[in-house]
């Protein structure tokens, strides 16, 4: 009898040694990691004692808040419409957005030793009392994206051209985080889908958005001037069994480059991309970033850089009608790139944070890139657009069409970029919209 006993003693001995090396890896080593996370339930119930930081946008309007009074606070947004830029928070269903990216700061852990998070957290029972975050927005001209986009699926995002800092980006349609844990299974059944970031992390076919990289590229080759005349600039393209012809009738054949942008007339960039061939596509579309996602405090997405298709025909290539995607963001890049001579902006989301102290911490400011392309093409291209760029693109799925609009204003010196991406529309309304947006920028 004594074998099998100290068999069965050992056996215990080494499970309950298991156990207490588990739970003193989760509790002491990873403890921090699991204190910290914005999808802890335990966490998120810990802020109904204490509340939650503020979001603020850049003139210190408030974005969202805690609501309610201790040990009951719930978080709060007065505009339910900036959801694909804050996202939410909850014990449900865990976090998203600036929720989530800055969640340790609008918890109030940063700066806090370890040791310190887990005693007032875990023995005390007592979170850190919550620090604000100030945002890039603009709330007057978030608003404004937000009522011109309405009822269109699509995107609005709205730059400021100098130091790439958001100032408003829409998404529609969006979803209302204030009421979010007992409409979630409606929510994300949604064929609409809400939780989408139109503006981040869904990727478009560009169509003719895409002609002023082709032709920064053409330009850039030499094989192409800004003066040079296309003959027969107004023939059709064919993508898809479809005809692609100008978007406005010439009155003539014979069209310079800002001539085909302005029209939107397919040809002349159809062949630059024929021109200029795959090798020359790959590093142009690599020079203006489209194969990188944009670093931002949100999550952002980029096609994969290896797409085969991207490049297997020029010419569709070069009028936006590959394989290549990009996001509203991207674009919105691109244009303040031609907008302030070739330099493309880091895009910024958060201006400050505050401290422990109570007062504000500026985010750093990202050091200076190289211009993506000479300052004298971009010159050139930009000078192309007067009046913006209004494109379309055929999507993969039934033909449905896409609009763009890509603007700068003022155009002499342009202080912010706009680009408007709406889902079936059409290029005329998606002017519309960036316009009155630019305009509440001013």
């Amino acid at each position: 009898m004594t074998a099998p006993i100290n068999r069965l003693t050992i056996l215990l001995g080494a499970g309950f040694l298991a156990v207490a090396l588990a739970a003193g890896f989760w509790q002491v080593i990873r403890g921090d990691d699991l204190l910290q996370r914005g999808d802890n339930p335990r966490r998120a119930l810990l802020e109904r004692r204490v509340p939650r930081g503020q979001i603020l946008d850049r003139n210190g309007q408030v974005l969202a808040d805690s609501a309610g009074q201790p040990g009951a606070w719930v978080r709060h947004y007065p505009d339910p419409n900036l959801a694909p830029v804050l996202g939410y928070v909850s014990p449900l269903v865990g976090s998203a957005g600036i929720e989530a990216a800055l969640d340790p700061v609008l918890h109030g852990d940063t700066g806090l030793d370890p040791f310190t998070i887990y005693w007032r957290t875990s023995v005390l029972g007592l979170p850190p009392p919550g620090r604000d975050v100030r945002l890039t927005i603009d709330l007057g001209v978030q608003r404004a994206a937000d009522t011109a986009l309405a009822a269109y699926t699509g995107a609005v995002v709205l730059l400021d051209a100098q130091t790439g800092e958001v100032l408003a980006l829409a998404s529609h349609p969006t979803f209302d985080a204030n009421d979010l844990d007992s409409h979630w299974a409606d929510v994300v059944n949604n064929p609409a889908a809400p939780l989408l970031n139109r503006a981040t992390l869904a990727l478009y076919q560009p169509g003719g958005a895409i002609e002023p990289v082709i032709i920064a590229g053409a330009l850039q080759a030499r094989l192409a001037t800004a003066q040079q005349i296309f003959d027969a600039a107004d023939q059709a393209v064919i993508f898809d069994g479809q005809s692609l012809n100008c978007r406005t009738p010439p009155t003539h054949s014979n069209l310079t480059l800002t001539d085909t942008l302005s029209l939107g007339c397919p040809a002349p960039a159809a062949g630059l991309g024929l021109t200029l061939g795959t090798a020359d596509l790959a590093r142009l579309f690599t020079q203006f970033q489209l194969f990188s996602a944009p670093a931002l405090s949100i999550p952002t997405v980029a096609p994969a850089a290896d797409q085969a298709s991207v490049f297997t025909n020029t010419a569709l290539a070069g009028i936006g009608q590959a394989g290549l995607t990009v996001t509203p963001l991207q674009m919105a890049l691109v244009t303040a790139a031609l907008a302030r001579h070739g330099q493309m902006p880091v895009p910024q989301l958060v201006m400050q944070i505050q401290n422990a102290a109570g007062g504000w911490v500026s985010t750093p400011s990202r050091a200076p890139t190289p211009p993506i392309i000479n300052p004298a093409f971009a010159d050139q291209v930009k000078a192309m657009l007067p009046g913006g760029l209004q494109a379309t693109a055929i999507t993969s799925s039934g033909g449905k069409t896409l609009a763009w609009y890509l603007g700068l204003s003022p155009f002499d010196d342009p202080k912010v970029v706009v680009v408007v991406l709406l889902e079936d529309g059409d290029p005329r309304s998606a002017k519309d919209i960036g316009d009155v947006v630019m305009q509440a920028a001013h």
